[in-house]
């Protein structure tokens, strides 16, 4: 499991640096958002664990299904709402990966002024 840090263009922009989709899972700050790009040969998914209850109401995990393809048509980006993901043990959100295999993927946090 790796601790991967939110990336932040600034207002000159920059290129992502995706890195590998662990096997053991990933951890991501809360209230980002997560790219994903699956070159692999069939898609595959990748669970936003609930760490828990919100209100007193159980939170199902977020389930995204992530294309298969090059390029853009293996990719997909979703955000990750501290106040329904974020585990309060270290402050994370954590992602599960079906599959690992050529997956990559960069966190964007929130956007500062």
């Amino acid at each position: 499991m790796a601790v991967v840090g939110a990336q932040n263009p600034g207002i000159a922009g920059a290129v992502p640096s995706p890195v590998a989709a662990s096997g053991g899972g990933d951890r991501v700050p809360p209230g980002s958002r997560v790219h994903v790009l699956n070159g692999g040969g069939a898609p595959i998914t990748c669970t936003v664990a609930t760490p828990g209850t919100v209100r007193g109401l159980a939170v199902a995990d977020q389930v995204v299904t992530i294309p298969n393809g090059s390029g853009i048509a293996g990719c997909k980006y979703f955000d990750v709402p501290g106040d329904l993901y974020m585990d309060p043990a270290d402050g994370l959100v954590g992602l599960a990966w079906s599959g690992t295999t050529t997956v990559t993927f960069w966190v964007e946090g929130p956007v500062s002024s």
